[in-house]
């Protein structure tokens, strides 16, 4: 790469980090010598590297930085303003978008109309029972199952203490507890466990206002509603109950209309006991292939996550099932321990936040990108810190996310996920070639991800673009990389990420919805991806409901759902004709006001 090779490689010729630390803490001439390159290494970045599609007058930013774009940012603060704004969008031909905690990598949230954002308090609460009709509220007594109505903008860590309170849980967590109810399953987010469907699957009932003020409350066949007790008390609301409907009305990925609420079922408070196994990606994969799955050794669990070392053999496993209350007496409560924890306190990392005022996360990044021969062994390393050789028991929540919602605070990173078919192994041979491919990636340009490539598995879901979809009896293997963002501006993820997805594709990979959508992603691979059965399903919703497309962006009119299913190839026409589209408001607005 010719990344200040000969002037590093005076400071540092090794594949240790710790040796890296302890030469720059007792030799004041290599610490100097580092000092004075760090600062050209941070201007070559930002001059050589910049993503230079961004204008940096951009007014709304997602979480990371990555996302950006001109708009007019909504907050929402009653249902009565919201209703009023998907009123106003029709009659203005103005599109619509609504974030939650607007943590999505992709442009699935971009708009140049209104961009919603929920500021109300979150809300949790038990379903009325008098709107249920009588063989769920039955069949709820006989599973001990209780209901509850969430609201846009709550978030997983501010549904999972409420529950608690009542002594009641969700049957899945994902690894992050920051994104709201609604975005985190209108992406597709899932937990793991092969037996347990994505968490989108915690949904029964979905309320949305759509384009033009109308108001839908959508249920399966089956759904839990009374109709004759629903319409006598919401008169002005439109119960939808069909399969056909509801399996688009989840993971939306925001073309059908705005959720303000959606109602989950809950079961009991549960505990779970984890154990952790070392082991190496060599025998992990043969043990992975053995089948049936349902005495796996691996895969029997309630929950398995396989961790692997990118550019090494190691690998970290991670089992858990329903502990006992002996468990969760006799064993340890977990220990929470950030990925990267134990290289946030080396002096060569606080020297290098501190000389250029950037996050310790920042710091690390360019470190690994100075000295490239250290990665393998960091990776390794952060993946080792994980490691606990006794059982660990707890409350469900606090093994499945020991770090709550602050858990990428230190370390700003960007994500890619890829969703493999298992049959014939197709998940080994993808997970294969990405190992092949990042290793490639290092060897020849120095590019690498930062932390394990995490596999984890899933059962069924019906609905159509969840990266789970598929028949009751079809398992999902997927897996996750992250990459550490240096600055908003740098496109080093997009060079990464983009090759990883072009390997992934080749073994019919979904892509997560919410994470990096690398735009060479088309209305083809949505094809091959998803089957035109499904995407043809679901361009009938849109249809039904926004008809004029006041949903839709730029993405979604790529990938051709759209209401009339025609798919636009932006090209260098996408910038242009966005631009000229703002200037046409602004312009219509000068005339408004005259």
């Amino acid at each position: 790469m010719g990344f200040f090779d000969d002037e590093a490689r005076e400071i540092y010729d090794g594949k240790d980090i710790h040796e890296l630390n302890d030469i720059f803490t007792k030799n004041e001439e290599i610490a100097e010598k580092l000092r004075k390159l760090v600062p050209k290494a941070h201007q070559k970045i930002i001059n050589e590297n910049k993503d230079h599609d961004g204008d940096e007058e951009e007014v709304a930013i997602n979480r990371a930085g990555n996302i950006r774009f001109k708009t007019d940012i909504v907050d929402i603060k009653s249902f009565q303003q919201l209703s009023d704004v998907m009123k106003k969008s029709v009659q203005e031909n103005k599109n619509v978008k609504a974030v939650g905690s607007f943590a999505a990598f992709s442009e699935v949230t971009e708009t140049n109309g209104y961009l919603l954002k929920p500021v109300t308090n979150s809300y949790v609460a038990k379903t009325d029972l008098q709107l249920l009709n009588e063989e769920t509220i039955s069949q709820a007594k006989k599973d001990d199952i209780v209901y509850y109505d969430v609201k846009w903008g709550t978030r997983i860590f501010e549904i999972l203490p409420a529950l608690k309170k009542d002594n009641r849980a969700f049957f899945n967590v994902g690894g992050w507890t920051g994104q709201d109810i609604v975005g985190v399953n209108a992406t597709s987010t899932h937990g793991s466990g092969i037996t347990l469907p994505p968490l989108c699957s915690l949904i029964v009932s979905v309320s949305m206002v759509v384009p033009g003020d109308k108001l839908y409350k959508v249920e399966p066949t089956n759904g839990i509603t009374d109709p004759s007790k629903f319409s006598q008390k919401f008169p002005n609301i439109t119960l939808i109950q069909d399969d056909k409907t509801f399996n688009a009305a989840v993971v939306t990925i925001g073309s059908l209309g705005v959720t303000y609420e959606v109602t989950v079922w809950t079961i009991p408070l549960y505990n779970i006991i984890e154990r952790r196994e070392e082991a190496t990606w060599t025998n992990v994969k043969s043990i992975l292939k053995q089948k049936p799955y349902s005495t796996n050794p691996y895969l029997k669990f309630r929950n398995t996550e396989i961790w692997i070392s990118p550019y090494t053999d190691y690998a970290l496993i991670t089992l858990r099932d329903l502990a006992t209350n002996e468990d969760v007496k006799n064993y340890s409560k977990p220990e929470a321990k950030e990925l990267f924890q134990e290289f946030i306190a080396l002096p060569v990392v606080q020297e290098v936040s501190k000389v250029l005022s950037i996050t310790v996360g920042g710091a690390l990044y360019l470190l690994l990108l100075l000295f490239p021969a250290i990665t393998p062994v960091v990776n390794e390393e952060a993946l080792r810190s994980q490691y606990h050789k006794d059982p660990v028991a707890d409350s469900y929540d606090l093994i499945y996310n020991p770090f709550g919602p602050g858990f990428v605070n230190d370390f700003k990173v960007i994500s890619v996920e890829f969703s493999f078919s298992m049959k014939d192994d197709n998940h080994i041979l993808a997970t294969e070639a990405i190992l092949k491919t990042l290793k490639e990636l290092q060897h020849k340009h120095n590019l690498c991800i930062h932390g394990p490539a995490s596999m984890r598995f899933s059962a069924a879901s019906s609905q159509y673009l969840s990266m789970g979809n598929g028949s009751s009896d079809e398992t999902r293997a997927y897996l996750e990389m992250i990459i550490l963002v240096y600055d908003v501006w740098i496109d080093h993820y997009k060079r990464v990420f983009d090759s990883l997805t072009e390997t992934a594709l080749k073994y019919n990979a979904r892509c997560h919805w919410g994470q990096y959508f690398s735009p060479k992603l088309d209305h083809k691979y949505l094809m091959n991806a998803y089957g035109a059965q499904n995407v043809q399903s679901f361009i009938e919703q849109i249809m039904k409901f926004d008809p004029n497309g006041i949903m839709s962006n730029s993405l979604l009119k790529k990938l051709g759902l759209t209401p009339d299913g025609k798919v636009t190839d932006f090209g260098i026409w996408e910038t242009i004709g966005e631009k000229f589209k703002d200037g046409l408001n602004e312009f219509t607005k000068v005339l408004t006001n005259l």
